[in-house]
């Protein structure tokens, strides 16, 4: 996220990285063990924007958050939530998935060819949804759906201080379903809402889910009909792995405040490049800034890693987005790199409706991060998908950002739009205004390939 954040779904911390992973298809054991939280030793994006935006150069949009705002998990390790007498942010979040997704070669504890898991790989009933026996004629096989009433169940609450800084109070599941700030509407989709009181002091609530399923490659596919918008908003889906930046994070569907481009983002260990002919092969261009843009690595480039905004595609992000009932977006993570994918509620491919995605076909994506220089399975692994609406923050609520404009699609400055000096003031006294800050979701889809990933 956000590209950024931690994991209560498949939080495992830790204060050593991990062994590196050094091949493909490396299918990491989840045990039931506990390592003690740290936090992260470098501060992630400085939250501001050149000054001079009359330029033609594109920019990176910075977001401050990678240092604060993981928290550092063991791959190895699985844990159980935190008792209701946990207060503190400090205490560790804990996992209930005890399953492993990662790859046909792997392991045997998940038969993909029939999607059935042996007894040591079952999760619990509460964590997933069974995808059932897949009828796909693609290479790739559903392996699990959150869609329904059952949405919230494949998810975790982060109910701890936001690790972006963000005036958010982020609610557990009983509080966020007994607020209203959760539920399963009409139409059998998941709606996350911010808090519409109008004056509120400390943060204003909100919702961040950590997914139960880890997985180290593969599709993910999410229909969300819309999407948080508005100044002082920072939302996002977005993939994070272990010890980060080590395991790697995926930003697919991210921005702040009025911003109408969607940014994909990778944020790396040392080590993973892009080549100088990227752009020739995605909607979206790299936006370049202060640091080399070919390179994902956060810590050589001030948690920038490389950053592909899309200016050109219509109506994949913010307002517009929600005007034609948003669209799909999906992300392949396989042997040829990390590639994202968003189409309009009107153009959503036929063989992602009957749930047998053929990506040869989809046409040239909105960003796609090639694995010449880059191996997706060792800069990336044990990967958990998270949906969050944080507000200010280390990106929405610098001052750069918050009184700049002319970038992403943002014509007007969020202080000369609502007449506050600062995020935070807004967000606290303006409540009526978040009305629009949240997310409806109608699916997420994991499926896998026996010989893409």
């Amino acid at each position: 996220m956000h590209v950024s954040n931690l994991l209560l779904p498949l939080l495992t911390l830790s204060v050593t990285a991990p062994a590196a992973v050094s091949a493909l298809h490396i299918n990491p054991h989840h045990k039931k063990a506990l390592s003690t939280l740290t936090t992260n030793q470098q501060a992630k994006r400085d939250g501001s924007v050149p000054s001079t935006h009359k330029n033609k150069v594109k920019r990176l949009v910075k977001k401050k958050k990678r240092g604060t705002c993981q928290v550092k998990f063991n791959a190895t390790s699985v844990a159980t939530e935190p008792t209701a007498s946990s207060t503190s942010a400090e205490v560790l979040p804990t996992l209930t998935n005890n399953e492993n997704w990662a790859n046909a070669t792997a392991s045997a504890t998940q038969t993909w060819g029939d999607n059935t898991a042996s007894a040591s790989a079952s999760a619990s009933a509460s964590s997933t949804s069974s995808a059932g026996n897949s009828q796909s004629t693609s290479s790739w096989s559903k392996v699990e759906e959150w869609s329904g009433d059952s949405f919230f169940d494949n998810v975790n609450f982060w109910e701890w201080n936001d690790p972006t800084h963000g005036t958010v109070d982020y609610l557990n599941r009983g509080d966020a379903w007994n607020s209203g700030l959760i539920s399963i509407n009409a139409n059998k989709r998941a709606v996350m809402a911010v808090d519409t009181t109008q004056v509120v002091s400390g943060g204003r609530k909100s919702i961040r889910i950590h997914g139960n399923r880890i997985y180290t490659g593969g599709l993910i596919i999410m229909d969300a009909y819309h999407m948080p918008t508005g100044c002082g908003t920072w939302p996002a889906w977005w993939s994070n792995g272990p010890n980060w930046p080590e395991g790697g994070e995926i930003d697919i569907f991210e921005g702040v405040n009025d911003f109408g481009q969607n940014q994909v983002s990778l944020h790396t260990g040392n080590g993973c490049t892009m080549p100088n002919n990227m752009n020739d092969n995605q909607v979206g261009q790299l936006t370049t800034g202060g640091y080399d843009s070919y390179n994902c690595a956060s810590y050589a480039t001030s948690n920038q890693g490389c950053g592909v905004r899309d200016e050109v595609t219509q109506n994949a992000y913010g307002e517009s987005f929600n005007a034609i009932g948003g669209g799909v977006y999906a992300t392949r993570w396989s042997k040829a790199g990390i590639t994202v994918w968003f189409f309009p509620r009107t153009n959503i491919p036929s063989d992602i409706t009957n749930d047998s995605p053929e990506p040869s076909g989809w046409g040239k994506p909105m960003a796609h991060f090639p694995s010449d220089n880059c191996n997706p399975y060792q800069f990336f692994y044990d990967h958990f998908n998270i949906f969050d609406t944080t507000l200010c923050g280390d990106w929405a609520g610098a001052d750069g950002v918050w009184n700049y404009a002319g970038y992403a699609g943002q014509s007007q400055s969020c202080a000369s739009k609502t007449g506050y000096a600062t995020c935070a003031d807004y967000v606290l006294n303006q409540g009526s205004a978040f009305a629009e800050a949240f997310w409806e979701v109608s699916y997420v889809k994991y499926f896998n390939s026996t010989t893409e990933v």
